[in-house]
């Protein structure tokens, strides 16, 4: 799964490696780790407008929830099955990237719990984009709009089952040259296991 990941980046190194700006740079906050259970505001890249850096809060609400506190359950999406899940069938088109330079995992040995920082090397200034979906949920208190989102998983590739080796699962980090095919509607099984980005995992 994918619970915390880090983009501590400034603005301008983020902007030359997706060559887009930020739409209102205020709102985005760097970090090393953000929390999912947060649900944090983080950067995003939609096929809505794909040319621009927007943001979005973690952790996809979809349309016929009432609660806010729904999104603790869909901070991930296991992407063998967001075609059937209510939570996530009627997004499927819906696509954005969430960029990051870092996630975070445990290994479990008996009882302890070891974590480990995940990277990229194969991405330029080591930026990668999980692939995600979101959604425009209307608060139904005061109509307030709220884009949220969720983090795709696939099956772990070897790393991962050896870093995450209870659940052995990982997000699903796009090559580079996928980026764009996510945007514009490259079916999803193509994303899936054995689908994999070289990743390096080193104990903190």
């Amino acid at each position: 799964m994918c619970f915390y990941f880090g983009l501590p980046e400034n603005i301008g190194v983020i902007n030359k490696r997706f060559k887009r700006e930020v739409l209102q740079p205020e709102r985005f906050v760097p970090s090393d780790k953000y929390n999912g259970f947060a649900h944090p505001e983080n950067l995003i890249i939609t096929n809505e407008a794909s040319n621009v850096l927007t943001t979005g809060h973690w952790g996809l609400l979809p349309h016929w929830t009432t609660d806010q506190a729904f999104r603790k359950n869909t901070l991930n999406a296991r992407i063998e099955t967001i075609d059937t899940l209510p939570s996530f069938r009627d997004y499927n088109d819906n696509r954005c990237l969430i960029p990051a330079s870092r996630f975070y995992e445990w290994q479990h040995q008996d009882k302890l719990k070891i974590p480990y920082i995940i990277v990229s090397s194969e991405h330029e200034n080591d930026l990668f984009c999980f692939a995600g979906l979101y959604s425009d949920w209307s608060n139904p208190t005061n109509g307030e709009m709220l884009r949220t989102f969720t983090i795709l998983t696939t099956e772990g590739n070897a790393t991962m089952k050896h870093i995450h080796n209870t659940k052995q699962r990982m997000p699903v980090i796009l090559h580079q040259a996928d980026e764009d095919a996510w945007l514009q509607g490259t079916a999803i099984h193509h994303f899936a296991f054995p689908y994999s980005c070289h990743l390096a995992g080193f104990k903190l």
